[in-house]
Parts: structure tokens; C-alpha cells; sequence
């Protein structure tokens, strides 16, 4: 049985869905809908088999409308975050599988409010958040691979984060509200970390001790932080007691760096390097794990499997075909308390430019220090 989707929204979160979905006659793109005319997409569009019959226009802020919801199966929510929580529960409302990306609220209440609703009404089978570091091959195996060297290196008892891209168009051209704390700020558009933690390593819980906060790239922004250091305390899984750790995220600051390490009671540490969704559509690669001791590799792998577009694909089919698919809402909220966290934080503290600042915020980031 074939389904049909329509998309909120027509942006790199839609091309990443849609790659998946070119690779499955079960999902049809039937509608999409956007705030701006279709002149400037229009040869985007015509590549996914959409005209001026089934392109619809919104206005900001307005609901999504009636006529385009009618005769879906299936709704894919890409807009920017601070339209998620009420055109989430619009679609939810109508009836339809809502894949909603990145997060339900860009606050704990609108966070809360989608949450609520979606248990008031028994949606949990219908509602699927898509945070695709959960998805990641180096996430998914982790757990096999901590427990395979934990007898001889043992458990985890220190992190390390780094999340930096390099300058980007695509982010110069979203500058102006993707650091907007109207959009959940650079820390919820990195929430991947949290993601790795939570569904990798098994943490129970982690919490927000304190953020510094750094403009690491004028040219995106000069008020709102371009790159954050967080300090964690994370606990259960594979962590002896209460583990601290070291976040790091930034935008615009030199070459890509998506890397995990987790130090380990021998002195040695096991080391994911993620690669970004493109990479691994165009090379097949799934990133690569180390484990190494005194500077010496031990081990290295470099997994292969389905990529991010792939397992997303195949959830919204078995939610389609009436099975559950994904993680639970309680599952979601644990990976966002952080955020709220973050959110009572970040306002007391300044934001750190001196180029002494930024470069050791970047220094350390790359080289992964504790």
C-alpha cells in the first residue's frame, strides 16, 4: 500500500526525508506548502513531481489550511521550530502520521503543550520527533561497543563533545533566525550530543551545570551565541557514578568536527567521528570509532548500514502500517530537559569574543580536552 505525504516545509530537512523516500514506491510527495511563491523553488519542485496544482502557500503564523491536509496520510513538519508545537497538533488533530524534525516547542511550555496533547489522545503511534543522531550507525552500536572493551578498559568516567561546522551559505542565509532563541537558539539546533548520550551510552540523566557562551562568527550573528561550551554531569549506563563531561558546539569556525570521546577507567578512550548526512549519502560512509591509549590507536572500525534518510523511511512506514516506531514522548522529554536547563542559564551570562576567548574555546574543541 502507497501513502501520501505532504510537506510543511521545503528545506534541507525535507531533501534529507526525501532521499529515502526516492528509494520506496510506498511514500508519494502529493502536496507541499510554504510561506513564500513558488517562483524561487519551482525547479526544486519540479524535480519531486510538484507544480502549481499541488504547491500551497501559507501565510507566517497562520494555520496550516484545511485543503491541504485533506486527502494525506501522512504530514513531514520542517519550518522553522517556532511554528513546530501548533502545527504539529494541527496535523495530529486531522488525523495524520506527523513527522515533526528537530523539536515539538522551542520552550519547555509549547514542548509540554505538544506532549500533553499527544497523550491526552493516545497519538503516541501517530507523533514521531526526528532527531537523526539517534539514527546514526555510531550511535546505534555504541552500546555493543562499550560493553565489548569494558572487561579490559572498563566504563566511562569522562566526556568529551565537539560539534563545530564550518561556514556555511545555507547557515548565513538562515543567520537570522537560527540563532534566534525564537527558534530554540544554536543549542537546540544542536541538540545531537544529548542524542548519543541518552540512546548510545544509556545515560539515566544528564544535567546542565554551567554554559559559556562565545561569538565565534560575526557574520552569522553579533548578539546570540554562534558557539557554546556546556559542562554536564552525566550518570547510569556504562558511567561510574556521576561523570563530568564537556560539550562543545559551534557554527562557523573553520573545517567540520563531529566527534565523541568517551575516557575510560584504564586511561584509554573510544572515539566516534561522525560524518554529516551528505557525506554519507555521497560516499556510503557511516563515520569511524578508535579506541586508543597513549596516543596509540588500538582499534579502529568504520561500520557500515542504513544511513539517517533510511531508518527515517522505514518508521513512518510501520507507523503507516499501524506499528509503533521510534522513542516514546518520555523518552523525548529526557533528551530535552537540558534545554530548559539551558534556557534558565544562558540569560545571566555574557557572551565571550575576545579572539584569546574564541580560540581557545576552538583549540579545545578540537582537540576533544576535558
Amino acid at each position: 500500500m502507497a501513502y501520501e505525504l505532504g510537506a510543511v516545509g521545503f528545506g534541507h530537512w525535507f531533501e534529507r526525508l526525501y532521499s529515502g523516500m526516492a528509494r520506496t514506491e510506498r511514500i508519494h510527495l502529493a502536496k507541499v506548502i510554504g510561506v513564500s511563491p513558488i517562483d524561487g523553488k519551482a525547479n526544486r519542485l519540479k524535480l519531486v513531481g510538484i507544480t502549481g496544482d499541488n504547491y500551497y502557500r501559507m501565510e507566517p503564523d497562520a494555520d496550516i489550511p484545511k485543503e491541504f491536509l485533506n486527502g494525506l496520510d501522512i504530514v513531514h513538519i520542517s519550518n522553522p521550530n517556532k511554528y513546530h508545537a501548533a502545527h504539529t497538533i494541527q496535523s495530529l488533530a486531522a488525523g495524520k502520521i506527523t513527522i515533526t524534525e528537530k523539536t515539538w516547542g522551542i520552550n519547555k511550555q509549547e514542548f509540554g503543550s505538544v506532549v500533553k496533547y499527544i497523550r491526552d489522545n493516545d497519538l503516541e503511534d501517530k507523533a514521531y520527533l526526528h532527531l537523526h543522531y539517534l539514527h546514526k550507525i555510531l550511535t546505534i552500536r555504541l552500546w555493543d561497543t562499550l560493553k565489548r572493551f569494558e572487561g579490559e578498559y572498563g566504563k566511562i568516567v569522562g566526556v568529551s563533545a565537539t560539534f563545530f561546522e564550518g561556514i556555511r551559505e545555507d547557515d548565513k542565509r538562515r543567520s537570522a533566525w537560527l540563532f534566534s532563541m525564537d527558534s530554540g537558539g544554536l543549542f537546540m539546533d544542536w541538540i545531537h550530543p544529548f542524542e548519543i548520550l541518552y540512546r548510545g551510552a544509556r545515560a539515566a540523566d544528564i544535567d546542565l551545570k554551567d554554559v559559556k557562551l562565545y561569538r565565534t562568527n560575526t557574520e552569522y550573528d553579533q548578539k546570540n551565541p554562534t558557539g557554546i561550551e556546556a559542562s554536564v554531569e552525566i550518570s547510569g549506563g556504562q558511567f561510574i557514578g556521576k561523570v563530568q563531561g564537556v560539550i562543545r558546539i559551534a557554527k562557523g569556525v573553520g573545517a567540520d568536527k563531529k566527534a565523541v570521546r568517551f575516557y575510560l577507567e584504564s586511561g584509554a578512550y573510544l572515539e566516534l567521528d561522525y560524518l554529516n548526512n551528505d557525506m554519507e549519502a555521497t560516499t556510503g560512509m557511516r563515520g569511524c570509532w578508535t579506541l586508543a591509549k597513549d596516543g596509540v590507536d588500538i582499534v579502529t572500525d568504520c561500520p557500515h548500514g542504513s544511513d539517517t534518510s533510511e531508518f527515517l523511511v522505514n518508521d513512518i512506514l510501520r507507523l503507516a502500517d499501524g506499528e509503533r516506531a521510534g522513542f516514546n514522548t518520555e523518552f523525548m522529554e529526557k533528551i530535552f530537559s537540558t534545554q530548559w536547563q539551558y534556557q534558565d542559564i544562558y540569560k545571566s551570562k555574557e557572551l565571550l569574543h575576545s579572539k584569546a576567548d574564541v580560540d581557545s574555546f576552538v583549540n579545545k574543541g578540537n582537540g576533544l580536552a576535558r
